[in-house]
């Protein structure tokens, strides 16, 4: 195909101005309009960066000049949207998650291959070289026998950030809370450093927040190479803290901080043989624009590379849909009182 690839934007929320500063600052993409149903939302959008906009996602997907889609709305609309992208032909990377319900995933991944469509998902931790370091080390053996591996989330959100939104703190349109939407990049890269999770057994209640879903949320997993772990995410304790996922050895532990390492002790290093940072720069704890722009870059770059050289997205569908099976089977569990064994 083309070296250019033209993207459009559905939805034009605060997260859409991480995508399009993203694909502005990528040399083979181009960012060409936008729709929202908030038509105040998208003029003011299309002001600001100067582009097209389409006052239906029809006109889009049919106007003949767009390669690619950016979904940016709530989550209860990424499945229908990506499917509606991808039955026109247009390639899709989406906020996570990709989906909030096992028909909905099962439904993004037949039409993304029926109508051979790429399709990314937004995981952009997985892009950042603390993550790489974890990962390489982990590949090296250098902390032995994997035996825990830990992700806690303890966040804020108020009251009146689920009122500024009427679909906030829904099943309908977020799928979940504490999990499903603020947790689901640190599933995401729970599972991704330590591999496959074999089973887990979870509790999730509402216990502070006027809202349908789980504020606060604990889960035992087991992985499939053996070790346990644990996941703890809550949107109501304040003030809120920074992300951390532990990761122990038999021979070394990492400790990280959102995306710094923190904590890195290896039986068979030196202690200056890795540098860790005192805190990390970026922490979505309490504020969720707190995040850097560097991730959207890369991932949306790989993503770019992958349509025009034909290839996979670092981050695609079948990747995309492994924190969402792990967390609906977290719910599972807390509805049924039983641990769930994951295929």
């Amino acid at each position: 195909m083309s070296k250019i690839v033209r993207f459009g934007i559905i939805g034009c929320g605060v997260i859409s101005r991480w995508h399009a500063d993203a694909i502005e600052s990528i040399p083979n993409a181009e960012l060409i309009g936008a729709t929202d149903l908030n038509k105040d939302a998208l003029k003011a959008f299309t002001d600001d960066y100067g582009i097209k906009p389409f006052y239906t996602l029809e006109d889009m997907l049919s106007s003949g000049e767009i390669d690619a889609v950016s979904i940016c709305t709530p989550s209860g609309l990424h499945a229908s949207q990506a499917v509606q992208a991808a039955n026109a032909g247009v390639h899709v990377i989406v906020e996570k998650p990709m989906a909030i319900t096992s028909e909905q995933v099962d439904a993004v991944l037949e039409a993304c291959e029926t109508n051979h469509v790429k399709l990314a998902v937004i995981s952009q931790l997985r892009f950042s070289e603390s993550i790489k370091k974890v990962k390489a080390a982990i590949a090296e053996d250098k902390l032995g026998k994997i035996v825990l591996g830990d992700l806690y989330m303890k966040y804020h959100r108020s009251p009146e950030y689920y009122a500024r939104g009427g679909w906030r703190g829904t099943w309908e349109m977020d799928g979940g809370g504490a999990l499903m939407n603020q947790g689901i990049h640190g599933v995401d890269l729970l599972q991704y450093i330590m591999g496959p999770v074999k089973s887990v057994f979870g509790q999730v209640r509402t216990l502070s927040r006027d809202i349908e879903v789980e504020d606060t949320a604990c889960a035992i997993l087991e992985f499939e190479n053996g070790a346990l772990g644990i996941i703890e995410g809550t949107t109501s304790v304040y003030p809120g803290y920074a992300r951390r996922i532990e990761i122990h050895g038999d021979k070394g532990s990492i400790k990280l901080e959102e995306d710094s390492i923190v904590g890195w002790d290896m039986a068979d290093e030196d202690d200056g043989a890795h540098t860790v940072s005192d805190k990390a720069e970026f922490s979505s704890s309490s504020d969720p624009t707190a995040i850097s722009k560097q991730g959207h870059i890369d991932q949306i770059a790989d993503f770019v590379d992958a349509i025009i050289d034909d290839g996979k997205p670092v981050v695609d569908q079948y990747e995309g849909v492994k924190p969402v099976e792990i967390i609906l089977a977290i719910y599972e569990s807390s509805r049924t009182n039983k641990k769930i064994i994951l295929n």
